[in-house]
């Protein structure tokens, strides 16, 4: 088995993506009270999703997370468009995603380590 593995290129990719992620809706969730803040979003799944349907892993490992403002109206009067609520529903999925892609990747070097002790 070697490190260079498809599967561990994209969960590489998959929890450097989902971290990236994480921290905009932090950033999002430290703004909330902070008049005319415009939320950020990240997408990267379209993308993603391309590259793994044509097997291309060039393109995985060179994927870019695309960081921009929300078009979502402002119902504050202060202008402020984060919506608390959504943004930690959001926080607590991305979260659940990157813990599960850890823990397939925890276990795929378990598994490395134990062939090469022969276990």
């Amino acid at each position: 088995m070697d490190l260079s593995d498809n599967n561990v290129v994209l969960l590489s990719k998959l929890l450097d993506l989902s971290s990236t992620k994480n921290k905009v809706i932090a950033n999002n969730i430290a703004n909330v009270n902070t008049p005319g803040y415009k939320k950020s979003e990240v997408s990267f799944e379209e993308e993603l999703l391309k590259a793994v349907e044509n097997k291309n892993i060039d393109k995985i490992k060179n994927l870019k997370e695309s960081i921009y403002l929300s078009k979502d109206k402002s119902t504050r009067k202060d202008g402020n468009n984060v919506d608390l609520d959504k943004e930690l529903v959001s926080f607590y999925q991305m979260s659940d995603k990157h813990n599960v892609y850890l823990e397939i990747l925890s276990k795929k070097f378990k598994g490395m380590i134990a062939a090469i002790q022969g276990k």
